[in-house]
């Protein structure tokens, strides 16, 4: 709600944190309410920034209010030099107050403050560019902070620009045939020869670890034709250049990619094309209807006249049956562009005319949206509260969502107050509410899950249900304070509706600069568990954490966890691996660290300093040894190397090691492991694995055969010993058969999700997997050649075998449940065993530990898991195992096991080592650790052709970890985007929803909205040309709009990151008519915009991510009538623009 608050002053009146002598904008965000504007709030009150600027505008100071640990002003400088421009990007720092003014000596202060022990001793707390001496201000040299990559070391980012030589770049062009009996562009490849000089733009990029100059190493190049388009990007490996081609139609349309596995020198024909290179074709609006990635199966895509993507096949039918029964995957969207329902269609969809055929049902068809129906409607046997009108009628259901109010069937009863918030069913437009998914268990079934969201006064969500696949549920509520930060969460949960119940209720402590300081957590009630107790540096970072105990003061803890970083802010150390007793009162279990730059006394590595590894190193509680890695890379990055070693052994240890080889697309070629010895000292090699990979001759990801030459039992077992292939492929390009674990077939989904793996050999059995439509894995059947059957099911994170509760997640660890069993054999209570998790920087857990319920002073280690760099457990060193279990005589111990239920390890996914399977489970793909290789393509291949797509995180095991089995993602955005560790435990929402901010200035008024105040001060000498006038003055044609006054509908816009109300984006090129939005404020805005002849291109119109128009197509007012452009939107209301108000004079 907004208040209007006329202060009747004649003069300014300034308060603390304003220098009068600067320009300044001060920005308040409340996080506790206020009916008044709050002159100086305490941080507890609001969080205040001040951000200063000079006479030109620009930004020369930011200050932070009371954001420092200790509550001092966090301030970050801003300087320009002698031509305007920003080259220095300086660290933020910490002021030595709390006054908000402005800091005339802040160059100084940051030096200081970095020229510390804490931090390195940094001479340079800035990223520094060097441009150069031209108006196009081209980069030349690009330096971090920190004093080995400080300008001038040799360390930098380099950049030169060139254009192309002759015989430099092969010059490709795309023959265009129409094809009008299936509209569509059939393409061909012509290889004209090589560009000619001077016609294309090169940039050399060089990476930190390279000299630069005519060096290789660490080398990029990239090629642009005069319309800025990617032509080439050639990288180098030891001086052999790895090359990706990019090949356009006429149109502009990216139609062919040419990997660096592709040998450019000889003939491109069809079959290297089709089996190595990536294909598109499109119609005649430009729009992608056709692709063909490596290894897979033309695909094909369908829109509707709105341009929605409608169908996509072939799909395999969601039940199983492979390439034997496929189908389209079809979505059905509301007027709003919302997708309502998805299914799965058995149409034809085997070839071009297939998709012609549904393209033309959706051209002809004069219904394009479903809507909400007035009753119920049966689609597959299922109800759903909308029409069934848009072509096909006869899918099978998947998934339907359900927006803006709760009246579908099985709507939940709202209750008046969640955790004393009181709910609301009104004003939730465009708000999703529910959502229903099928169980896959099979196609005449109806079994799901039902999922509702309820919203507090403020539309923040406070309850989500999920109705089971077996009719319990798992509902989570979130007490939110005013600001928006979760105060506690309350999971309820029951596997069936007659079973055990868990109530576990998670409590969260902030400080006050809103990071998180504490977490408890209470089961059924308990007295509660220290999950974590935080604290941080004064620049925020998290230095420490206590771990584990009953006592929720944190006063004690079962383990205090310790992490250092450097100044780029990469992680150095978790605890100190050189004392595992830092003193007396603390005693670490695990310690590990990472060298990048910096190496150990000794070391034979290299120092690294474009962010690879060079070094880690840990060490246990178990032995009280040290241990270590040094890797070696080649110059794309990839692992060659991992070398084992001891540092404070007598002699070296020539074990655990792993060497790797690659082809141009990033194809493991061959693997040398070392292993299964762990000697005290002693230059033992025992080599467990001497793999050669033999990959297809015409598809060269495609691997066929793996031999390994060692003829030991560890490691890679090669079972399959014939003249054929140990692999066997789908026509999706998933593998459905591997001899050497005697897997004899594979079935997937829609998804190329498996479903079922048939083994038969000397090991017989079945593995069953059970997905909801969305791809969610539901429960796991393992039935072994005697027909034992093992059922476990995944329901929200809480893990069940034989329908009897194995544990659940917390942020540190797990739980381990063990139940006390009735006379009926039933389980009667549960006790809850807390067991808490070491993880490393790739999210490997690493060591397990727990309270010994014997005596609880003592921690026991549960188990230990220390990996290969690409995922194969070490063995014969810390192989103990426990678990608790509960006795009738005694009652819940620790003991040995040879099975542990928690099977969540290397980088935190499960590993599925059922009948020989040995794979790890990530979300959209299963990996075989022994060969450092995915089973099918990734989903997102078309992101990253230079690369194999079936290669494990592009095999840069230095730079980063695999995310959810899609791509290679940095270790800092696990850190700074809060990308979820743990396999299954969400976080809470920590970051308060966004509000509008609207404009405070002291010396015409204030204008407050909650929970954001804005102030402005500027010098008097211009305060009267910058400030609002009038809060209904309206921007009329000619007539500047001031940009502050549109802060007040700051929805940003994607691509331009300027808000709906000023409506001040560029038309494309190729966007149609002139466009007036009237927004709800009132305002006006025009932009003119020429007509194009190419006015039906795919996807073009102002830069948003929606289309303008497409050819013949009118814009209409509400009652469907069409209106001519130039026209205005006011409301919902459209109407023809009026010349002179709405348009420049000019156009009249």
């Amino acid at each position: 709600m907004k208040k209007l608050v006329y202060l009747l002053l004649s003069i300014p009146v300034f308060v603390l944190g304003q220098s009068t002598d600067q320009n300044w904008v001060k920005v308040k965000t409340y996080k506790q309410p206020t009916s008044t504007p709050i002159t100086t709030p305490t941080i507890e009150q609001a969080t205040t920034q001040v951000n200063y600027y000079d006479g030109l505008g620009r930004p020369i100071q930011q200050v932070a209010h009371g954001q420092s640990n200790t509550g001092k002003d966090i301030v970050t400088h801003i300087e320009y030099d002698a031509f305007g421009r920003q080259i220095k990007e300086f660290l933020p720092y910490v002021n030595q107050s709390a006054s908000l003014n402005y800091n005339s000596s802040a160059n100084n202060d940051v030096l200081n403050f970095y020229n510390s022990s804490n931090y390195e001793n940094t001479a340079n707390p800035f990223s520094e560019k060097l441009l150069e001496a031209s108006p196009l201000d081209k980069v030349l040299k690009q330096a971090a902070p920190g004093n080995p990559w400080a300008l001038g070391s040799g360390k930098e980012i380099k950049f030169d620009y060139q254009t192309n030589t002759s015989n430099e770049v092969k010059f490709y062009k795309v023959t265009l045939t129409w094809n009008a009996s299936h509209n569509i562009y059939n393409i061909a490849l012509n290889e004209i020869g090589y560009y000619a000089p001077n016609e294309l733009y090169k940039t050399i990029t060089y990476d930190e670890n390279s000299p630069g100059g005519t060096s290789k190493l660490g080398r990029t190049e990239e090629f642009k034709d005069k319309e800025g388009k990617v032509v080439l990007k050639r990288t180098f490996n030891n001086n052999d250049p790895h090359e990706s081609y990019y090949v356009y139609d006429v149109y502009g349309n990216l139609t062919y990619v040419i990997p660096p596995a592709v040998d450019t020198n000889d003939h491109i024909d069809q079959t290297k094309l089709d089996n190595m290179c990536y294909q598109y074709k499109y119609d005649q609006r430009n729009r992608l209807i056709e692709k063909k990635l490596p290894g897979k199966q033309w695909e094909y895509i369908v829109y509707d006249k709105l341009d929605r993507v409608v169908a996509t096949g072939p799909a395999y039918n969601p039940w199983g049956g492979g390439d034997s029964k496929k189908g389209w995957m079809i979505t059905k969207y509301d007027v709003f562009n919302r997708p309502v329902y998805t299914g799965w269609y058995s149409g034809a969809v085997a070839s071009s005319a297939d998709r012609n055929t549904m393209q033309n049902n959706y051209s002809s068809s004069t219904v394009l949206s479903e809507s909400k129906a007035t009753s119920n409607v049966t689609l597959d046997a299922v109800a759903i509260k909308y029409t069934n009108t848009v072509f096909p009628t006869n899918l099978k259901l998947l998934t339907v969502n359900y927006y803006d109010n709760y009246d579908y069937p099985n709507a939940p009863s709202i209750p008046a107050q969640i955790e004393g918030q009181t709910t609301t069913t009104t004003g939730l437009k465009g708000l999703a509410t529910g959502s229903w998914v099928r169980v896959l268990d099979n196609a005449s079934s109806t079994t799901n899950e039902l999922s509702y969201t309820l919203y507090d006064t403020r539309l923040r969500p406070i309850r989500v249900y999920t109705k089971n696949y077996l009719g319990g549920y798992t509902q989570v509520n979130t007490k939110l304070d005013w600001a928006g930060k979760t105060e506690y969460t309350v999971t309820e949960h029951k596997r069936t509706t007659s079973g055990l119940g868990v109530i576990v209720k998670d409590i969260f402590e902030y400080t006050a600069q809103d990071r998180l300081l504490k977490h408890t957590q209470e089961i059924n009630s308990s007295s509660g568990q220290l999950i974590s107790s935080n604290s941080y540096d004064e620049l925020g970072q998290l230095v420490s954490k206590k771990v584990g105990g009953e006592d929720i003061t944190a006063s004690t803890s079962l383990q205090k966890v310790d992490y250092k970083y450097n100044i780029r802010g990469w992680l150095k150390e978790i605890n100190d691996a050189t004392n595992l007793t830092p003193s007396a009162n603390e005693e670490d279990l695990f310690a590990f660290k990472i060298n990048y730059n910096q190496l150990e006394q000794g070391s034979t590595g290299q120092a690294l300093f474009n962010g690879n590894i060079a070094e880690t190193l840990w060490r246990s509680y178990s032995d009280d040894i040290k241990r270590k890695y040094e890797y070696n890379y080649d110059h794309l990055n990839r692992l060659l190397q991992a070398n084992y070693s001891k540092p404070d052994a007598s002699t070296n240890i020539n074990n655990y090691k792993e060497w790797l080889s690659y082809d141009k697309n990033g194809n493991i070629a061959d693997i040398i492991r070392t292993g299964n010895v762990d000697l005290v000292s002693g230059n033992v090699e025992n080599i467990i694995d001497e793999l050669h990979f033999t990959y297809d001759t015409n598809n060269k990801n495609l691997l066929l055969k793996v031999d390994d030459t060692s003829n030991s039992p560890q490691g890679f077992k090669d079972n399959y010993n014939s003249s054929g292939d140990d692999y066997t492929y789908d026509a999706n390009g998933n593998m459905i058969s591997d001899n050497n674990k005697e897997i004899r077939t594979i079935v997937y989904n829609h998804l190329n999700l498996p479903t079922e793996i048939i083994f038969s050999g000397t090991t017989n059995g079945t593995i069953y997997y059970l997905y909801n439509a969305v791809g969610q894995k539901i429960n796991k059947l393992v039935e072994d050649e005697f027909q034992n059957e093992t059922l476990t099911d995944y329901l929200s994170g809480f893990h069940y075998e034989n329908g009897v509760l194995q544990f659940f997640p917390h942020a540190e660890g797990y739980v381990k449940v063990t139940g006390n069993v009735g006379r009926n054999g039933q389980i009667q209570f549960y006790f809850f065993n807390y067991v808490f998790n070491y993880t490393d920087h790739l999210g490997n857990i690493r060591l397990s530990y727990a309270q010994d319920p014997s005596n609880i002073n003592v921690l026991k280690i549960l188990e230990e898991n220390h990996y290969y760099p690409f995922g194969l457990k070490h063995k014969n060193y810390n192989v103990d195992q426990l678990n608790f279990e509960e006795f009738p005589e005694t009652g819940v111990e620790i003991v040995p096991t040879d099975n542990p239920m928690y099977k969540y390890k290397y980088q935190g996914q499960e590993r599925q080592d059922d009948l020989g399977l040995n794979w790890d489970s990530f979300k959209w793909r299963n990996y075989d650790y022994a060969i450092g290789r995915f089973m099918s393509i990734d989903p997102l291949a078309m992101d990253y052709t230079y690369n194999s797509p079936y290669a494990f995180q592009e095999n840069k095991m230095g730079m980063g970890r695999e995310l959810e089995g899609l791509e290679l993602a940095p270790f800092e955005i696990f850190i700074e985007e809060s990308v979820i560790i743990e396999p299954f435990y969400y976080e809470p929402n920590l970051q308060p929803l966004p509000f509008e901010p609207v404009i405070e200035i002291p010396t015409a008024f204030e204008y407050e909205v909650e929970p954001v105040l804005i102030d402005c001060y500027l010098d008097p000498s211009i305060i009267e040309k910058n400030r609002i006038k009038d809060n209904s003055n309206e921007a009329t044609s000619g007539q500047e709009v001031n940009s502050e006054k549109h802060i007040d509908n700051s929805s940003q816009n994607s691509k331009t990151g300027q808000g709906r109300g000023s409506n001040n984006r560029t038309p494309d090129d190729e966007a149609v008519g002139d466009h007036t939005v009237r927004d709800s404020k009132g305002h006006t805005t025009y932009k003119e915009n020429p007509n194009n002849p190419n006015k039906n291109s795919k996807g073009k119109g102002f830069e948003t991510e929606k289309r303008v128009d497409y050819e013949g197509a009118s814009h209409k007012n509400k009652n469907g009538e069409n209106v001519p452009t130039p026209h205005v939107h006011e409301g919902k209301n459209v109407r023809p623009a009026i010349p002179g108000k709405d348009m420049p004079k000019k156009n009249n």
